[in-house]
C-alpha cells in the first residue's frame, strides 16, 4: 500500500486534496506508483516563492520532480506562471511541474507555447522533458462549479450592480481598483461576454464592456452564476498584546466579514467568535503570523479569518464587506433568519426586487477594458 503523508506548511485542505488526486492520477493513467513527500529544498527558496504555493516532491518517469501545488486562491497568467518556472528551476535540477485543479484550455495552449510543465489530476499531464503529454476529457472548470464565474468576473459584476452610474472607468483605473492584472480585467470580461451577460465593444485601442440589460434583467441572468466569496473559515488564538492595548494581532484595516458584519447591518445575533473577511494576500500573510496559533475547534477561537476568493474591499472600495457578497454568502445558510437577514441587505437595491417581465433600459451600463 503507498503511504501518503503529506504536512504542506503552506497549503489548507485545497492543497492537500489535489495532491492526493495527484497520486490517483498517475497510478490511474501511467500505472506506477508516485510516492510523494514535503520538498526539503523549500527553505532555500526565495521568501515570496515559499509561500506562494505547496510544494511535494516525488520520482516520475525515473525523473525527480518537485509538484508545486498552486491552490484555489491563486491568480496568475501563463506569463507570469512562466517566470516563477524559471526562479525554480535556477533553486534546483529536479523537474518543475505545476500542478492544478482546474484550468480553461486558453490557459492550457499558453503554458504549452512556454513549455511549462503542468498537470490537470483527471484531465492532461504536460512535461515536455519526459517526453509526457497525456489528453483527456479537459475541464475548464470541476465538477459543480463549471456554472459559476470566475472571482476576477464576479468582482466586475458585483461592482457593476452596487455602483450603477459609476461604471464607466478607464481601462488602467479600473484594474487597478479591483487590484488584479489588466490582462486578468480583460479575461473577466470576455467570461461575461461568453456568459451573454455583455457584450465587448472595440473602441480605438481599448475595449469597453457593455451590460445592455437594466440592473434586475442582469441581476436574474446571472444570480446563478455567483457564489459565496467565503473559501474556508479559520479559527485563532493570539498571543497577548502589549499592555493597555485591546484586540487581537490583525491589521485594523481588515473588514468585518460572516455573520459578525451580517449582526451589525441587520437584528440578527452575532456568533460568540468575531469574523474578519480577508483576501488571499492577506490570507498569506496571516496564516504564517507568529502571534497566532490556528485551533481545529471553533469554540476554541479568540477570532475567526473568512477567506475570500478576492479581496472583501474592492468591490466597492469601501473599508467594509458589501452587502451583495454578504448576500451570497448567507443565501442558502441553513437558518432562514440568517437567510432573511442577509437578504434585507439587499432590499434599498431596486434590482433586487422580483420584477418578472419588466423591460430593459435603453441605456448601456458600460465598463472600460484593457
Amino acid at each position: 500500500m503507498l503511504v501518503f503523508a503529506i504536512m504542506l506548511a503552506q497549503g489548507g485542505i485545497e492543497t492537500r486534496e489535489l495532491a492526493a488526486r495527484l497520486r490517483d492520477y498517475v497510478r490511474s493513467s501511467l500505472h506506477v506508483s508516485l510516492e510523494l513527500a514535503p520538498w526539503a529544498n523549500v527553505g532555500s527558496l526565495p521568501v515570496f516563492l515559499a509561500k506562494e504555493f505547496g510544494y511535494v516532491h516525488g520520482r516520475l518517469l525515473s525523473a525527480n520532480c518537485v509538484f508545486v501545488l498552486v491552490g484555489p486562491e491563486a491568480d496568475m497568467t501563463p506569463a507570469e506562471l512562466g517566470r516563477r518556472h524559471d526562479s525554480l528551476k535556477r533553486a534546483t535540477d529536479d523537474v518543475i511541474i505545476f500542478t492544478f485543479d482546474h484550468m480553461s484550455s486558453c490557459n492550457r495552449a499558453r503554458l504549452i507555447e512556454r513549455a511549462v510543465p503542468f498537470v490537470v489530476p483527471g484531465n492532461q499531464l504536460y512535461v515536455p522533458s519526459l517526453a509526457a503529454d497525456l489528453r483527456e476529457h479537459f475541464r475548464a472548470r470541476p465538477p459543480g462549479a463549471e456554472d459559476h464565474l470566475s472571482p476576477a468576473a464576479q468582482v466586475v459584476t458585483l461592482r457593476h450592480l452596487l455602483l450603477l452610474g459609476h461604471d464607466d472607468w478607464s481601462p488602467g483605473q479600473l484594474a487597478k481598483d479591483l487590484q488584479y492584472s489588466a490582462m486578468t480585467v480583460g479575461r473577466a470580461f470576455e467570461e461575461l461576454a461568453s456568459h451573454r451577460l455583455a457584450r465587448i465593444e472595440p473602441r480605438g485601442r481599448s475595449k469597453y464592456l457593455a451590460f445592455e440589460a437594466d440592473p434586475a434583467e442582469t441581476f436574474a441572468g446571472v444570480r446563478d452564476l455567483l457564489r459565496s466569496p467565503v473559501i474556508a473559515s479559520h479559527y485563532f488564538t493570539s498571543r497577548p498584546l502589549p499592555e493597555g492595548s485591546a484586540g487581537f494581532h490583525v491589521p485594523a484595516r481588515l473588514p468585518l466579514g460572516g455573520l459578525t458584519a451580517l449582526s451589525e447591518r441587520s437584528m440578527i445575533a452575532s456568533s460568540g467568535v468575531r469574523h474578519f473577511a480577508v483576501g488571499p494576500a492577506d490570507w498569506k500573510a496571516l496564516r504564517d503570523d507568529k502571534n497566532l496559533s490556528e485551533v481545529a475547534i471553533a469554540e476554541d477561537g479568540q477570532f475567526a479569518l473568512d477567506v475570500w476568493r478576492y479581496d472583501p474591499v474592492v468591490v466597492t472600495g469601501e473599508r467594509k464587506t458589501d452587502p451583495l457578497s454578504l448576500y451570497l454568502q448567507f443565501r442558502e445558510d441553513s437558518d432562514e433568519r440568517v437567510v432573511s437577514a442577509a437578504r434585507h441587505l439587499l432590499e434599498p437595491y431596486p434590482w433586487f426586487q422580483d420584477q418578472i417581465g419588466s423591460e430593459p433600459t435603453s441605456r448601456a451600463w458600460k465598463t472600460a477594458m484593457p
